[in-house]
């Protein structure tokens, strides 16, 4: 079993997405871990329409993530990583990541009302002849009913934007393994 499957077996909405890499595990392991989301310039129109909208909304930009923002839940090295985020990120500036829940505990205990658990995995998996195989998963759990109507409004609205995005980190990934690798 996972650790993705440990830390959240069901999810309310989800998505995956991956690719090969020419390049061995270790590689992009440190690629994986290294990984910051300001790796992803083709990704900076969406932020900043996000922002706009969160000026608009609620009078307040918001933030584009950072890893400050992420939960670090479980690692296996070379194998899975597995970040954890609560928000209302339908409030789009509203409310913000929660910072106060820290560790994998109180990221499972958290049962406040009104929230989305997120979780962002890295799975890798050999592919053979020195290549990798990285599959990203996004996880997504409420906390009550009416937090899942509206994180299906905004599901129903970001998963485009949300997909590319999962695309462009594992290119970004790639990038940074095979030059990892050709440094070796």
């Amino acid at each position: 079993m996972s650790l993705a499957d440990r830390i959240m077996p069901v999810a309310e909405f989800a998505e995956q997405h991956a690719a090969v890499i020419d390049a061995p595990r270790d590689a992009v392991w440190d690629a994986v871990t290294e990984f910051r989301f300001g790796d992803l310039r083709l990704a900076a129109p969406l932020f900043a329409a996000r922002a706009a909208i969160g000026i608009v909304a609620n009078g307040r930009r918001y933030r584009s993530p950072s890893p400050s923002m992420f939960v670090e839940l479980a690692e296996y090295p070379g194998r899975e990583r597995v970040l954890g985020l609560l928000g209302r990120w339908w409030r789009f500036g509203g409310a913000d990541a929660r910072a106060d829940v820290r560790d994998l505990d109180a990221f499972s205990e958290f049962c406040e009302p009104g929230y989305g658990k997120a979780i962002l995995v890295f799975r890798l998996e050999d592919a053979g002849s020195g290549r990798t195989r990285v599959v990203t998963q996004t996880r997504v759990v409420t906390t009550d009913a009416a937090a899942h109507r509206a994180m299906a409004r905004y599901w129903a609205l970001i998963r485009p934007g949300s997909g590319f995005i999962r695309h462009l980190m594992l290119r970004a990934v790639g990038r940074r393994a095979r030059a990892t690798a050709a440094a070796v």
